[in-house]
């Protein structure tokens, strides 16, 4: 064969690709629920979950690290029953009752800040929540009961801003000291919070890591949602079994309409970026070139799952139930919106399971120079999920009138 043949036929299914693809996103503007969920839907997301973020309760098992460096020492005397004690007793540890009612576990941080900051600690293992009673705490306290005038005494609490869930922390821990304060301390000095946040995050608040997973979400529900209702009612009608007596290939006509999910997970990225911007004051220095390729295999994959569903769903009305069925465990399992690790860990595991977990990774790990090293290994995943399901959704697909 020519190189001019093989340029022919490029050409040729070029154009055929291209037709498809003009004729899908015409059909696309003049469908009211397309537009919906690919413009209105992010919005909404965004909003709603930024505002009213970490106001629900929680019934999920938070891990809380604590390290004590505190003594309660009086000369040469050693008390057992010192205020840190008491703090940390307030907060479940070895109380599994008054643990479960927090729904918290305190796990002992067990390393030594001369060796090792705390910021750098949190970051090296990964760790979200840091709670560090400074040594001198229980003295600071004690001198607030006699002297007005005595400094705050401070405990250290360092956070990961990428874990949504510190605010919630931050505030049981807070209210814990407040009760602690008026009911046994009574001192006339506040005990407050000092917050650190993970090295070269600093800048970064939760909508920086939330915009992500609602612009993969959205691509998820979109995506599939569109394109398993249009696929079922296309060969319901009679419409893919007329492409079979014309010289459109399958792999063309899926081809194109993966495309189009590209082009859409552009346009939704673009809008939840503007929204969280305008809205949350969402960092743009976040924003990095690799999110496109992750965003392009990422409405690949949806696509082909959007067309491997089309091949078992009998009927247009059925569409909506069958993706829905999919889409709904995904968006909640998959860490997408709320931080994975707040679920149980049997629920950890089954996350992993589905594409937008790996997908939502991908781009999270990309925002951040320190996450960045991250981000290879569920890029990749991410891009074979991409050609595997569009290979398949290809294959499964059949042009005939059902």
């Amino acid at each position: 064969m020519t190189k001019e043949n093989i340029g022919e036929k490029i050409r040729i299914s070029a154009r055929r690709i291209g037709a498809i693809f003009s004729s899908t996103a015409l059909g696309w503007i003049r469908t009211g629920p397309a537009l919906f969920f690919t413009f209105i839907y992010p919005i909404v997301m965004i909003l709603l979950f930024g505002y009213i973020f970490g106001a629900a309760p929680d019934d999920s098992m938070y891990t809380l690290y604590y390290l004590n460096e505190d003594t309660y020492q009086v000369d040469d005397q050693l008390y057992s029953n010192n205020p840190a004690l008491l703090l940390l007793q307030n907060l479940g540890l070895e109380n599994e009752t008054l643990s479960d009612e927090l729904n918290l576990r305190l796990v002992d941080a067990n390393f030594s800040t001369a060796i090792l900051s705390p910021e750098n600690w949190t970051k090296e293992n990964d760790v979200p929540y840091l709670l560090l009673i400074p040594s001198g705490w229980s003295a600071a306290v004690n001198e607030s009961k006699t002297n007005v005038t005595a400094p705050k005494a401070n405990i250290e609490f360092y956070y990961d801003p990428s874990y949504t869930s510190y605010f919630e922390i931050q505030s049981l821990v807070d209210n814990v000291l407040q009760e602690l304060n008026l009911n046994e301390f009574g001192i006339p000095t506040l005990i407050a919070i000092e917050t650190t946040t993970t090295p070269e995050r600093q800048s970064l608040d939760y909508i920086d890591f939330y915009v992500p997973g609602i612009i993969m979400v959205t691509i998820s529900t979109a995506g599939m949602m569109g394109l398993v209702g249009m696929a079922t009612e296309e060969r319901q009608t009679g419409f893919i079994f007329k492409l079979a007596a014309t010289p459109i290939k399958k792999w063309e006509w899926a081809t194109a309409h993966l495309f189009w999910q590209a082009v859409m997970g552009l346009m939704v990225a673009v809008l939840t970026v503007l929204t969280g911007w305008i809205a949350f004051d969402f960092n743009m220095t976040t924003i990095h070139p690799l999110m496109i390729p992750i965003l392009i295999f990422g409405s690949m994959t949806f696509g082909g799952l959007g067309l491997i569903i089309a091949r078992f769903v009998k009927r247009p009305e059925a569409a909506m139930a069958a993706t829905m069925s999919f889409v709904f465990p995904q968006m909640f399992l998959s860490g997408a919106l709320f931080p994975p690790e707040t679920l149980p860990e049997y629920l950890q595991i089954i996350a992993k399971f589905f594409p937008l977990y790996y997908i939502s990774e991908a781009m999270r790990s990309v925002m951040l120079e320190s996450t960045f090293s991250n981000v290879w290994v569920p890029l990749g995943v991410t891009i074979a999920m991409g050609i595997v399901f569009f290979i398949l959704g290809s294959i499964l697909t059949v042009w005939r009138k059902e």
